[in-house]
């Protein structure tokens, strides 16, 4: 390089800064462009929620609908009114119905959810076929006579041949009169 003259090394240096200018731009495009698909992603998604959001809120009356016919499905009880002998009756006659021996269970405290009361019932114990088990819960999900959902079932092979044994957890939603 000590054989160059000065004009060389300046159009050499000009060169040199023309260069790196460039790569700086083609890097500087290259990282907008993943910025660009990020935001076009994100754009894409909210677009997304908009619509569905949208198209909920103009079926807001059809919610609303089914809310009340389910609303007024609810069994309802007098204010202060006792319920768990009632739901523990009723669990043990659809238990007795589908075979399903239930030896301990124990009441919850009452939840408010809304308009909505639920009480949970811990059943500790209980022993059936599986067949069994699965009409009795077929009908306490189905059944007229209430509003009952199974939140946590367990169990294993019990010392009886072909019968489980296990617990679970009943909730059953009512109202209240007001």
């Amino acid at each position: 390089m000590n054989n160059k003259s000065l004009r060389e090394k300046a159009v050499l240096a000009g060169v040199g800064v023309v260069a790196l200018y460039a790569l700086a731009a083609v890097l500087w495009f290259i990282s907008q462009e993943d910025a660009w698909k990020k935001s076009a992603k994100a754009y894409d998604k909210a677009k997304k929620t908009y619509e569905a959001e949208r198209k909920l809120i103009g079926e807001r009356q059809k919610w609303n609908d089914a809310y009340e016919e389910e609303k007024a499905q609810m069994p309802t009880f007098a204010f202060g009114k006792v319920t768990d002998t009632t739901w523990q009756r009723k669990m043990d006659e659809l238990a007795e119905r589908h075979h399903i021996t239930i030896s301990q269970r124990q009441p919850g405290k009452e939840v408010e959810k809304g308009d909505v009361l639920e009480l949970p019932i811990e059943v500790k114990n209980w022993e059936g076929a599986l067949e069994s088990l699965v009409k009795f819960m077929h009908e306490l999900e189905n059944t007229s006579d209430g509003m009952f959902d199974v939140g946590y079932l367990n169990f294993k092979p019990s010392s009886k041949k072909g019968y489980l044994k296990g617990s679970f957890t009943l909730t059953c939603a009512y109202m209240r009169e007001e």
